[in-house]
C-alpha cells in the first residue's frame, strides 16, 4: 500500500503540491478566514438595515396624498376637497407659481422645503417641522413631486437674489421710507396707516380670480413671507406669487429697498419678529392679534383647558350633538387621555404646533376635511367650545414641548447587531478549532 502512495506522489508531483498548498493554507489562515466571513455578515446585516432607515418607506405620491391633496388635490391643481373651506385659496402647483421664493421666477428646492417644515402665517397651511409631522428624508422626496405638477422647473436651475445685510442707520431714517411707501402707491392696497384697507383692497384677485385681502402692516410677526427685515426686503425684491404683489426689484436700488422694508416694519404696533418664520414665544397668541387679511376671526372668549380637555374626551358634550374627539383621536395617549382615544385618525398632541392658534381656529370652525365634514357641517362647535378645545389642545403641545426628545435604535436594529456579533464570535471559534486540529494532525 505505502508503495502505491509513493508512486502515487511521483507520478502525478502537481496533484501533489495542490494538496499540499491547500493543507497549509487551512493551517495557517483559519484564523482570518473565519473571521473574515463574520465581519462580512455582519456588515451585510448592518448596512441593509441603515440603508432601510435612511430610505423614505413611501414614494412622494403616497406623501403628498396623505399629506397635501386635502387642500392642494390629487393632481395639484388646489381643488382639493377642503379648498371650497379655506381662505386664501390653496396654490395650484400645475401653474409654477408659488408665493413664496428667494428668486425672481421659481422656487429653489430650499424654497419649498421651508413652506412645508415652517408653514405660511395667515393661512391654514401648515408646519411640517422636522421629525414632528414629517422627516427630513421624507421631505426631500416630496419636494420634487410638488415641483413634478409643473413643466416650468422642466431644466430651470432657480438663482437665489442677494440679500444685502440690513444697514441700522437706513432703519433710523424712516422718512425716506415713507417717502417710497406713497411713491410707490403702497398705500392703495395697503392703505395710508399700512391696516390694509387701502382703496384698492376690496377688489384685489389673485391669478385664478379667487378674492384676496391686502396685508395688515399693523399686525407684527404675520407676514407670509417672514417677517425680518431680510424677509421683507426679499419680499419687496420678488414679489409675491400669482398675487397682485408686484416686484420692485427692477425699479428700486438696494438701498431703497431697504429703506421701504423698515419702514414697513415700523407700522406694526411691536417691533418685527427676529426669527422670521418661526414660532413666537407665545405660540402665535398675540392678545391684540387682528390678522386683518382673513375672512374669519379668531376665536375672542376666556379658554378653559380643563373644559376642553371634557369636550374632546366627551365628558362633557358638544351643545349642538358632535360627537367626542377621543371616538377617532388620541392627545398625547394616556397622558392627557387616559383611554388613549381613539385609532382612526392622528394624534392631536402636536396639532397647535402645525396649525397654530390661527389655524386650529378656522380648523374648528370649518371642519374642513372629507371624513370629519359630515358629522359636524350640521353639528357645529359653538364659538364657547372652540375655544376650549383651543385651550387643551396648546396646553398639550406646551407640555410636550418642555420634555427632552432623545433617539432610539429601533428593537430590529438592535436586533441585527447581536445576530451580527454573535456570527463572528461562532465562525472566529469556529476557525480556532479547525486551526488547532490541522495543526494537531499535521
Amino acid at each position: 500500500m505505502s508503495d502505491i502512495r509513493l508512486r502515487s506522489s511521483i507520478k502525478n508531483p502537481i496533484l501533489n503540491f495542490k494538496k499540499a498548498i491547500v493543507h497549509s493554507m487551512n493551517t495557517r489562515h483559519s484564523f482570518i478566514i473565519a473571521p473574515m466571513f463574520g465581519l462580512i455578515l455582519f456588515s451585510l446585516l448592518s448596512v441593509t438595515r441603515l440603508e432601510s432607515a435612511t430610505d423614505p418607506g413611501r414614494s412622494g405620491a403616497t406623501l403628498y396624498k396623505e399629506h397635501c391633496s386635502v387642500c392642494h388635490g390629487d393632481e395639484g391643481e388646489g381643488d382639493g376637497y377642503a379648498a371650497q373651506f379655506l381662505d386664501p385659496k390653496p396654490r395650484d402647483f400645475t401653474s409654477g407659481k408659488f408665493k413664496i421664493r428667494s428668486t425672481t421666477n421659481l422656487p429653489t428646492d430650499e424654497d419649498i422645503t421651508r413652506s412645508i417644515t415652517e408653514g405660511i402665517p395667515g393661512t391654514l397651511m401648515p408646519a411640517f417641522e422636522f421629525e414632528e409631522g414629517l422627516t427630513k428624508v421624507e421631505i426631500e422626496t416630496l419636494v420634487p413631486y410638488v415641483k413634478s405638477f409643473s413643466n416650468a422647473f422642466d431644466g430651470k436651475n432657480p438663482e437665489k437674489i442677494t440679500l444685502p445685510e440690513p444697514d441700522p442707520e437706513i432703519g433710523k431714517d424712516l422718512v425716506l421710507g415713507e417717502k417710497l411707501y406713497i411713491d410707490n402707491e403702497c398705500g392703495k392696497c395697503h392703505g395710508d396707516e399700512g391696516k390694509g384697507d387701502g382703496p384698492s383692497a376690496g377688489t384685489l384677485v389673485d391669478d385664478w380670480k379667487n378674492p384676496i385681502r391686502a396685508y395688515d402692516f399693523t399686525v407684527p410677526g404675520r407676514m407670509k413671507g417672514g417677517s425680518t427685515v431680510e424677509d421683507v426686503y426679499r419680499t419687496l425684491y420678488v414679489g409675491i406669487g400669482g398675487t397682485p404683489m408686484p416686484a420692485s426689484g427692477d425699479n428700486m436700488n438696494a438701498d431703497s429697498l431697504m429703506a421701504l422694508a423698515y419702514f414697513v416694519l415700523s407700522l406694526s404696533d411691536s417691533e418685527d419678529d427676529d426669527d422670521g418664520w418661526e414660532d413666537d414665544d407665545d405660540g402665535w397668541e398675540d392678545d391684540d392679534d387682528d390678522w386683518g387679511e382673513e375672512s374669519s376671526e379668531t376665536v375672542k372668549v376666556d379658554p378653559d383647558p380643563e373644559i376642553g380637555k371634557d369636550l374632546v374626551m366627551g365628558v362633557k358634550p358638544f351643545e349642538n350633538g358632535g360627537p367626542p374627539c377621543m371616538g377617532c383621536h388620541s392627545v398625547m395617549g394616556e397622558k392627557a387621555i387616559e383611554s388613549g382615544g381613539g385609532p382612526w385618525g392622528p394624534d392631536l398632541t402636536i396639532a397647535h404646533q402645525k396649525f397654530k392658534e390661527y389655524g386650529l381656529s378656522i380648523f374648528l370652525e370649518t371642519i374642513p376635511f372629507p371624513t370629519m365634514g359630515p358629522l359636524y357641517h350640521s353639528r357645529p362647535l359653538t364659538e364657547e367650545e372652540r375655544g376650549h378645545v383651543l385651550a387643551f389642545l396648546t396646553s398639550t403641545h406646551t407640555a410636550v414641548g418642555d420634555e427632552i426628545v432623545t433617539a432610539s435604535m429601533s428593537p430590529f436594529y438592535i436586533i441585527t447587531i447581536l445576530i451580527g456579533i454573535l456570527g463572528v464570535i461562532s465562525l472566529t471559534l469556529t476557525g480556532l478549532v479547525a486551526g488547532k486540529k490541522n495543526m494537531e494532525i499535521k
